[in-house]
């Protein structure tokens, strides 16, 4: 058995600009984070941009999912699932510092490319969302012991 943890990113649009965190590093990097132990996907998703951005969003679906193996001694397996969210309450991203985050902000993707990021797939995420013809349904993910009735994230709304 490979250890594997699960991890959600989250690409919000909204007026032609994009939820962007900035980290304590002072990078950039889309609200993201790890799956709690007995977490859904959903939730986390929505739980880190909460807690990163101090944003409330819903979700409109799942862009992609990846994985990531890293070699002994450190055998162990990363998987990412990235969605697309709205904003669902109109509020200003948070401003003040705390141990998640220093800050997020609204920014078109000229902003963004002038601006250190993380990690160069914040652009990659952001073009493959803008190129995107369709998402796969949050309704089909269907998280652990939930197989009666609809689905966990159908019962959201």
């Amino acid at each position: 058995m490979v250890p594997t943890s699960l991890f959600v990113l989250v690409v919000v649009p909204h007026d032609g600009r994009y939820l962007v965190v900035e980290e304590r590093d002072g990078t950039f990097y889309l609200p993201a984070g790890k799956v709690e132990p007995g977490e859904n996907l959903i939730a986390a998703a929505v739980r880190e941009t909460a807690e990163e951005a101090g944003v409330m969003i819903g979700l409109r679906g799942i862009l992609g999912v990846d994985h990531d193996w890293f070699e002994p001694p450190h055998a162990q397996m990363r998987l990412r699932f990235c969605f697309v969210g709205y904003l669902a309450l109109a509020m200003p991203p948070k401003t003040r510092p705390d141990h998640h985050s220093r800050g997020a902000r609204w920014v078109t993707v000229d902003e963004l490319r002038a601006l250190p990021q993380r990690h160069p797939e914040v652009l990659t995420w952001i073009e493959r969302h803008e190129r995107a013809p369709a998402l796969l349904p949050c309704a089909a993910y269907q998280p652990s012991g939930t197989t009666d009735g609809p689905p966990w994230s159908a019962r959201l709304g």
